[in-house]
C-alpha cells in the first residue's frame, strides 16, 4: 500500500470515488467477551474506565454525557455503546477526511435491534449486512423472523444497489440522504423508521474527542 489509508488524510488515489460508510450502535456485542447481562453503576464505571483509560472524574463526566443523550439506556446499554464508539469514532474521522475531497461521502448509523438471544445482542457488529444483501431470511440466526425486517431490508438493499450503480444511495424508498459534510454531519439512521439526523449524539462525539485530546490518565 502506498500509505496509511485515511491517515493523515483521505487517499488521493480515490479522491474522485464516492464512499458509503457507517457503523452500528452496539458494535462490541458481536464479540464473545462482551458482557450482555445487566450491570450496576460501579461496573459501568469500571468498564468505561477500562475502555477509555481515563481517570475517575473524566469517566464520570463521560457517563453523564451519555446518560443525558440516552435517558432510556440502561447501564449495560451505556457500557456497550461507549465501547462501541471506539469503532464509530474512526469511521466518523474517515467521513470527515473524505468530505474534503471532490467525491461525496454518505454516512449511516445502524440502530435496528435484533430479537435473537433474548434481545441482548441489539444492533451488533455485521448485523446490517443481511439487510444490505437482501437475505435476512437466510440470516435468521442474526435477524430473527419478525416482519419488521422486510421494510428495512428493502430500503437498505435499494440504497446500496443505487450507490453501486450511481455513487449515490438515494432512492424513492428512503428519505433524502444528503452527503456528509463537517458542518451538518448528515447521517442516515437505519432503523424502522429510517431518518436523517445531523450529527447524531454529537455531544457524545465531542466529549470523547475532548477526552482523547486532553490525554489519558
Amino acid at each position: 500500500m502506498p500509505g496509511d489509508p485515511f491517515d493523515p488524510t483521505a487517499p488521493a488515489l480515490s479522491a474522485e470515488i464516492p464512499l458509503l460508510i457507517g457503523s452500528v450502535e452496539f458494535e462490541v456485542n458481536f464479540f464473545p467477551n462482551t458482557k450482555l447481562d445487566p450491570i450496576g453503576d460501579a461496573e459501568l464505571h469500571a468498564a468505561v474506565k477500562q475502555a477509555t483509560r481515563a481517570d475517575d472524574a473524566k469517566v464520570d463526566q463521560l457517563i453523564a454525557v451519555y446518560r443525558k443523550g440516552r435517558p432510556n439506556a440502561s447501564d449495560i446499554d451505556l457500557s456497550q455503546i461507549i465501547a462501541s464508539d471506539g469503532f464509530r469514532t474512526p469511521v466518523i474521522t474517515e467521513g470527515e477526511r473524505k468530505s474534503a475531497q471532490p467525491a461525496p461521502v454518505y454516512m449511516y448509523y445502524f440502530t435496528w435491534k435484533t430479537p435473537v438471544h433474548d434481545g441482548k445482542l441489539k444492533a451488533f457488529h455485521t448485523l446490517e449486512i443481511p439487510f444490505v444483501l437482501e437475505n435476512v431470511d437466510e440470516a435468521k440466526s442474526m435477524t430473527g423472523e419478525g416482519a419488521d425486517r422486510y421494510p428495512l431490508q428493502e430500503k437498505m438493499s435499494g440504497a446500496w444497489a443505487a450507490f453501486a450503480r450511481t455513487g449515490n444511495p438515494n432512492h424513492k424508498g428512503l428519505p433524502k440522504w444528503p452527503a456528509f459534510k463537517t458542518g451538518e454531519r448528515a447521517t442516515m439512521i437505519l432503523d424502522n423508521p429510517c431518518k436523517v439526523v445531523n450529527d447524531p449524539h454529537g455531544e457524545e462525539r465531542l466529549a470523547l474527542a475532548a477526552l482523547r485530546a486532553g490525554g489519558q490518565a
